[in-house]
Parts: C-alpha cells; structure tokens; sequence
C-alpha cells in the first residue's frame, strides 16, 4: 500500500509523509523549494534534507534548494529566496531562517511551512508521526476557544501566580500575532497578548533569545528563583537573592539598550501542545537548540519579553505550568490535560493513533 493510500485509509504515516502529504499537501507535477542552512552553520542533520528531498522527488514534485545565510532581522530576508519563492508552488524551511522569520510576513503566493525535525530520529519519532491533520484541527479548536474566553491565570511549583484576560486585537478589528509559516509537527498556538497581566512570574535558570541572537552574550544563566512582578503587562519590580536579581536587571539594561526595545514589556505568552516533544541531549551545552525543541511541550511555558515586536527579545521560561481558562484547567503541571476532555477525546478516538496523544508529556531535560 502506498503511503498517499494509507493516508487515505487513516492509517499512520511516516514523518516524511506526514509532513509533505498531510501538512505541506505536495502534488504530483508541484514545485518545491527547500531552504536548508549554510552546511559550514546547519544545525539540521544534512541526512534529514536528503530525506526529505528524496520523497519530494518520488511523490513526482519538482524540487529546487538554497542555503541562504542565517540572519537576526526579519527585514533582512534574503531577496533571491523572495524571487524564488514567488515562483514556487511550496516552500520549506528546513532553516532557522524560519523560526527567526515565524511572525514576518513572508512574500510570495506558495505555501510556508517551518520543519522543527531537526534529525532523522525527530522525523521517525512519534513527535512527528502524530497525524498533522489531527494536530491542527486540535489547534484550530484551541485557538478558538481562547479567543472566546475571558480569564486566564497561569501558576508554577516555584511561585508563579498571574493572570489578565484575553485582549486579542482581532476582537477589536485589529490584528492577532499569527505565525507567518505552518509549523510542523504542530507545536503552540499564538501567543496571547499580556498587556493585562498582573502578578508574578518565577523565572528561573535562565534568559533566552526570542528568536534570533542580536547581542552577545545571547543567554543569561543564573543560579536562583528570581520572583518578578508584573502590572498591567509591564515589570516593575524583581525580588529574590541580590546577585541573581542585579544580574538579571543588568542584562535587560544591556539588551533593551543595545536593541533600543521597550525594556519592561511583557509582550504576550504561550504553551506547548505536543506532548511527544523531548530533549536528550545536555541542555546546557545549547540552550538555542533546545528552546527551538522544547517551546513544543506541555511541560514548558514562555513568556515573550523586552519589545512591542513579538517575540521579544528575551523569554522567561516556566516549567511544568498549570494554566486556567476561565475556571477550566487546560495544562496541569506540565500535562495538556485539555486533550482529555470528552468533545477532545472523542476527536482523539476518531484518528488513528491519535489516543496516543494522552501519554504523560515527555522529558525536556529540564
């Protein structure tokens, strides 16, 4: 059996079929146009590509690749990838040039889809493999659902306690913060706006780029549980150890000022929905790679930080986070347990698979 008929008949596919048939959805005679990173730079295993560009060939599409540079402004994207992707029926980003572009607006008629399977062994893995199809029409009913709601609050294990409520822009005829590209697998939903939020947030272990590295050093490590509270969408104060706390103010003088960004906003946040997401490695050895992995799971939550453009230019990271939509527990201690509820399972019980998705979240490392 084929995998296109397999697709059909609902059964599961491979990761490589399951993005190019369920999320990019290439046809026989279509153009594909695959960026990939500079080889002397990538972080992608090139086995991955190869992959990747070897079913595009059997599926009877054609393919053309480019490995523009890495860049950290958005309006820096490279023009000739532009004129390419005006010509092309699909366009994949098996690049960071991707994740740093996800709320730019992206030029040209094709299809936008941003890979996060870094490896062979991402791609052949359940996080993945789960149905894109699935996936999205669970995200499409989140989405939904926290566009109607009213309340939310978020707490932690090490102290975090806030709340607002939901301000979309789009209530108001303006514009939401849509991602710009398909993610796959599916990973979070936009992020939802803090100008509201009141309380506290415990950060700790450390301070992430929102995207792409603009100032160096890029991360900032520290020892302690910073407690730092908000009101209506702003920090206005920290509290906790003096030398955690001094260096963690000192860097987001460092960095507002380098960037010329709004220092104290807290833009907006977001959890992931992937509960196969997981991080082997040793996450301090490349805190980028595993903030562009684990921003996917349920047992992490991050805010957007530092400037009026999401994502800011600094993330606080809060782990194993149990978020409340109006009185309605959606994540409990780091598990999605909005998949539980029956109209969601029984949407799970209609897939193949797709019960899978009840499995207590996976280790990040964290």
């Amino acid at each position: 059996m084929s995998s296109l008929t397999a697709n059909l008949h609902n059964e599961p596919l491979t990761g490589v079929d399951n993005l190019l048939l369920n999320c990019v959805e290439i046809k026989q005679g279509e153009s594909v146009l695959l960026v990939m990173e500079p080889e002397e730079t990538a972080i992608y295993e090139e086995a991955t590509g190869e992959l990747i560009h070897r079913r595009i060939n059997e599926l009877g599409a054609h393919i053309s690749v480019v490995r523009p540079d890495l860049i950290s402004d958005p309006q820096a994207f490279p023009a000739p990838v532009i004129e390419k992707m005006l010509t092309v029926d699909h366009t994949l980003f098996l690049s960071r040039i991707g994740d740093y572009c996800r709320f730019h607006a992206l030029q040209g008629t094709s299809s936008k889809t941003l890979c996060y399977a870094r490896s062979t062994e991402m791609l052949n893995s359940a996080f993945a493999k789960i149905c894109h199809r699935l996936m999205s029409k669970l995200l499409k009913k989140l989405e939904q659902e926290l566009l109607a709601a009213n309340k939310w609050h978020i707490s932690c294990s090490l102290g975090t306690d806030i709340e607002g409520t939901f301000c979309w822009p789009s209530l108001r005829q303006g514009i939401d913060d849509e991602f710009s590209l398909q993610l796959f697998p599916v990973t979070t939903f936009k992020p939802v706006p803090g100008n509201t939020a009141n309380g506290v947030v415990a950060i700790s272990r450390w301070l992430l780029p929102g995207a792409a590295a603009k100032v160096d050093p890029a991360t900032l490590s520290f020892d302690d549980v910073v407690n730092i509270e908000v009101q209506n969408g702003r920090m206005i104060a920290m509290g906790g150890p003096k030398t955690s706390v001094d260096r963690i103010d000192t860097y987001y003088d460092f960095v507002s000022n380098q960037l010329r960004v709004n220092r104290d906003r807290v833009h907006s946040w977001h959890a992931g929905i992937n509960p196969f997401t997981e991080y082997l490695g040793n996450v301090d050895n490349n805190l980028e790679k595993w903030g562009a992995i684990s921003f996917a799971s349920p047992r992490y939550l991050h805010f957007h930080t530092c400037g009026d453009v999401p994502p800011g230019e600094l993330a606080w990271s809060i782990f194993n986070p149990t978020v409340t939509i109006d009185g309605e527990r959606f994540w409990h201690d780091g598990q999605f347990t909005w998949l539980q509820r029956e109209d969601n399972h029984a949407l799970l019980a209609g897939t193949e698979g797709g019960l899978s998705l009840l499995q207590t979240s996976r280790d990040i490392g964290v």
